[in-house]
């Protein structure tokens, strides 16, 4: 049994409002991509500012996750 994508790839057709679906997809990936690259900097530079050990801890933490997002989302478009 074959599924409808699996035939698309097969003929190489597409539908117009399959590919602005896409692109629309891609778009906003990026966008939250930036966002969570802008997170973890943001992070990083609030650690510098920060008296406990603890609460720098916590920002480094998040942005380490921020930025562990970033590259999982990028490996994964690919």
């Amino acid at each position: 049994m074959t599924t409808e994508t699996e035939i698309e790839a097969k003929t190489g057709t597409e539908s117009e409002a399959d590919q602005a679906e896409r692109e629309s997809r891609n778009d906003a990936l990026d966008w939250a991509v930036y966002g969570c690259l802008a997170a973890g900097a943001v992070g990083i530079f609030k650690a510098w500012s920060m008296d406990r050990a603890l609460d720098i801890l916590i920002c480094l933490l998040a942005s380490v996750v921020a930025f562990s997002v970033v590259f999982y989302v990028n490996l994964r478009k690919r």
